[in-house]
This record gives C-alpha cells, sequence and structure tokens, in this order.
C-alpha cells in the first residue's frame, strides 16, 4: 500500500503540499516574482513570450549573453503543482547562466484544470522540440540542451525523458530534477486535486515510475534539507527507478533550503546549488 494511504488528511498535507509545509510560502513567492520583474526590465537581449505551440501558456522567453555563438542552452520549467505559477515569476533565474555564456530558456504551460496533466506534458515534449530546432537561431547550440524542473517542474522533465524525442543521438545533455513528484497518483488524495481534478487513467499515463528511461544522459536529483522526510523519498524512490533503468546518481541534500527558498538559490549566480548545476552542463 502506498504511504499517503495510511496517512491522515492533515499528515498527507504537510507531507505533500508544500504549501502547508511551509506557511510563509507566499512571502517566498512574490518575492521571486517581484524579482523576476526587475530582471526582466534591466536585461537587454531578451526574446519573450515566444509561441512554441498553438494553446493558449505555450510561450517560452529566451535570455542569451552578449555576442552569443553556440551556447550551450539551460531549458526551466516551473513548479506550481500544474496548477499556478508563471515564467514571468521566475525570469530572474536566467541571470546566473547568462553570466556563464549559457543561453536560459524558461517555457510556460497550460495549467489545470484548463487541461489535464497527460496535455501538460504533451506540451512539455513540444518544448523541447521547438528548442532543438529554433534555438540556433538565438545563437544556443542544439546539441547541447540541459533541462532543469523545480516542482512539478521536474515531474515534466522526468517524463520528457521517458519519450523518444529523436531517434538520432540524444540533444538533451543533462537534466537537473529538483524537489519533484514523479507519481501524480498522490495528488488524488490532497486539497491541491480540487484544482488539478486528475483521473485515475491520467494518473497512471503520468506516473513517469510506469515507464522505461527512453534518454540516457546525466541526471541530477535534488531536494532541499527543510523539506518533508515523505516529500524528500519521492526523489529517492526516482533514483532507484533509474538506477533500474542503467543511470546511477546520488540525491544531493541542498542544505538549509526548504521548497520555495531553493527557487531562490538558483538565481544567486554565486550558490553552491547554482555552481553544482553548472557542473553539469558541458560549457
Amino acid at each position: 500500500m502506498n504511504k499517503w494511504l495510511k496517512m491522515t488528511e492533515i499528515e498527507r498535507e504537510l507531507a505533500y503540499n508544500p504549501k502547508k509545509a511551509v506557511v510563509n510560502h507566499e512571502i517566498f513567492q512574490n518575492l521571486a516574482t517581484k524579482s523576476a520583474a526587475h530582471f526582466r526590465k534591466k536585461i537587454k537581449n531578451k526574446f519573450l513570450n515566444i509561441s512554441y505551440g498553438n494553446r493558449k501558456k505555450e510561450k517560452l522567453d529566451i535570455f542569451v549573453p552578449n555576442n552569443p555563438h553556440k551556447c550551450p542552452v539551460q531549458v526551466y520549467f516551473h513548479g506550481g503543482y500544474w496548477v499556478s505559477r508563471d515564467k514571468y515569476d521566475h525570469s530572474h533565474l536566467a541571470e546566473p547562466s547568462i553570466k556563464n555564456n549559457i543561453i536560459h530558456v524558461s517555457v510556460n504551460y497550460d495549467l489545470c484544470p484548463d487541461v489535464t496533466l497527460d496535455i501538460i506534458v504533451e506540451e512539455a515534449i513540444e518544448a523541447i522540440k521547438w528548442i532543438n530546432n529554433n534555438i540556433s537561431k538565438y545563437g544556443g547550440d542544439k546539441n547541447n540542451i540541459n533541462l532543469i524542473g523545480h516542482s512539478a517542474g521536474a515531474h515534466l522533465v522526468a517524463m520528457a525523458l521517458t519519450k523518444n524525442i529523436v531517434k538520432k543521438e540524444s540533444f538533451i545533455k543533462s537534466a537537473t530534477l529538483i524537489s519533484g513528484i514523479y507519481s501524480p497518483e498522490i495528488t488524488m488524495y490532497l486539497s491541491v486535486n480540487e484544482k488539478i481534478k486528475i483521473t485515475d487513467r491520467v494518473s497512471r499515463v503520468t506516473n513517469v515510475l510506469n515507464y522505461k528511461l527512453a534518454i540516457k544522459t546525466k541526471i541530477l536529483v535534488i531536494v532541499g534539507e527543510h523539506e518533508p522526510k515523505e516529500w524528500k523519498e519521492l526523489s529517492i524512490e526516482y533514483i532507484n527507478w533509474l538506477k533500474k533503468n542503467g543511470v546511477i546518481t546520488k540525491l544531493y541534500v541542498a542544505k538549509a533550503l526548504n521548497h520555495f527558498t531553493i527557487v531562490k538559490s538558483l538565481s544567486n549566480p554565486r550558490s553552491i546549488l547554482t555552481k553544482k548545476i553548472f557542473s553539469m552542463i558541458d560549457l
């Protein structure tokens, strides 16, 4: 029996709903939104709201360093339990990248309940394909794409790695999955499902652990030290799944960080976490 089925409603919320686990999460999220807006205002080399698909929120932003030429590409999928947040809340995460001559792409996607979770997975794959086909126009190296996802975004990255996006050698050179959830079935027992509205079918087809790894690349799995024990266990379970698929990696625990402060750390060019992620990229 899955662990969450044995828990009380309050225990489940504290363990698997980050907004319940971090009571002052709004402070960190509001700060992120302000920091992102400030960064967009000051940065010159940007291309905003580029469509990669036909749905309403299939848009992405591209931030480039000065005089880009075949730069590595970092692609970021935001979190928000597939029901909230926006690429515009995370623009400032591009600052460390462009300072290291890396193009940063921030991806939006439609949210539940406007679409179902399996549609969001399809959109994430559409975005990756679009970037591979078009990023060279912006000075990026189409064969050096590095995926990053936080929380629900980590799930989208993990799902993308189970799909045969290309038949030739993969252009995805690394993937960093931060504080992810990989078995959406959990949400059926949480208050957030009022918006996700996940069904048995959708939970089954969007469960990463139901698939095999199709794209084998360098993979880094991260959680915050101050996240609930049960939430950390989700990443450990994913690492065990990776091992069965022939990829050996260890869990990196980001010291003194929770589910929301970890995002702030990603915007700091000097943070240990940022340097750890950059070590995955072939510069």
